[in-house]
């Protein structure tokens, strides 16, 4: 018998809890959002963080303009290279050249553009669970399982976990899963 798809998932460990847990109908949407903000913070540690200071360096703060405007495309651009291959750490990098073209700089681009590429990594790690539940399981149940993703990533609180990825929000601690064991049972 096996342990279920989720064991053979290629990603990190936050979403495979969240893809677990996304299987079982006994999770509401709202306890699959307490899921889907560890594995995005899992893939933001790994992928973003490291990078972070280069790119807060060349945006500047946002009260006290730089002479020159921020950040410019071909310094943006550069910052790509700091980790090849990595979608997430590219995500934010193209979210903050779309933002610094609009006119945003500072701390705001970086939000902005940090809750943009949560977003987007959400949306394509549900995708990939649902394409390994598609080669692993039925289409019904891989189907069932990406729409549960995908209501638990749009009740999340993407943009206040941004914040804290930032440092903007230091008293906010992470949110925990609220049921960790079998003696915490289902919600009435």
């Amino acid at each position: 018998m096996s342990d279920g798809p989720h064991k053979s998932l290629p990603m990190r460990v936050g979403w495979k809890k969240f893809a677990k847990c996304a299987d079982k109908a006994a999770f509401e949407p709202e306890q699959l959002a307490d899921f889907a903000i560890p594995a995005l913070e899992g893939d933001w540690r790994e992928d973003v963080a490291p990078h972070l200071g280069a790119l807060r360096k060349l945006l500047g703060n946002s009260n006290q303009p730089s002479l020159f405007g921020g950040a410019n495309s071909a310094e943006l651009e550069s910052l790509k290279r700091l980790s090849p291959g990595n979608s997430l750490w590219h995500a934010v990098v193209d979210a903050v050249a779309q933002a610094v073209a609009s006119g945003q700089s500072g701390e705001d681009a970086l939000l902005q553009s940090a809750t943009k590429a949560l977003l987007d990594r959400g949306a394509r790690g549900v995708r990939q669970v649902e394409e390994h539940y598609l080669r692993r399981t039925k289409e019904a149940r891989a189907l069932k399982l990406g729409e549960r993703m995908e209501d638990g990533i749009s009740g999340a609180p993407i943009e206040q976990t941004a914040r804290r990825l930032l440092g903007m929000d230091r008293d906010a601690a992470s949110p925990t899963p609220k049921l960790q064991g079998l003696d915490d049972g289902v919600r009435f």
